[in-house]
């Protein structure tokens, strides 16, 4: 099956909201904060991470905490936004650079890594990849 790409739908945008609100309540139970979508939740994401109350086989919360990163970078990140990606896979949200073929899956960046064993920085996280698609995008789309 061909990679689609195409905007959510009213389904795709409840499960992203509950799994971001799902997120909001982890912030607030563990780190009692609430999210913004500004750079100021990335502390709190690792917070959340370095707590012992969330362990590596939690895949949901685990996966809400890397939507969450998602709607940071959405926020905070010119030209970028939600996007649904369909392919032999499954269909999981995305977030792509314009209209071109540039995106990424926040939602398994945090969960993969945690469930392999590895630690997170999720600041360093968020500036490696924000460093990476500048790279790609001035690669492979100068013009914008």
């Amino acid at each position: 099956m061909p990679q689609l790409i195409e905007a959510p739908d009213a389904a795709d945008i409840d499960r992203i909201a509950r799994l971001l609100l799902h997120a909001e309540q982890l912030t607030r139970e563990i780190a009692g904060e609430p999210l913004t979508g500004g750079l100021s939740d990335l502390p709190l994401l690792q917070r959340l991470l370095a707590d012992a109350r969330l362990a590596r086989d939690q895949t949901v919360a685990l996966q809400a905490l890397g939507l969450a990163l998602g709607k940071v970078f959405v926020q905070n990140e010119t030209g970028y936004d939600w996007w649904m990606v369909e392919d032999e896979h499954g269909r999981d949200p995305a977030v792509r650079f314009g209209q071109t073929s540039l995106l990424f899956f926040p939602q398994t960046m945090i969960s993969k890594r945690v469930e392999q064993g590895h630690r997170v920085d999720v600041a360093e996280m968020y500036t490696g990849l924000r460093a990476q698609l500048e790279a790609l995008r001035a690669e492979l789309f100068p013009e914008t």
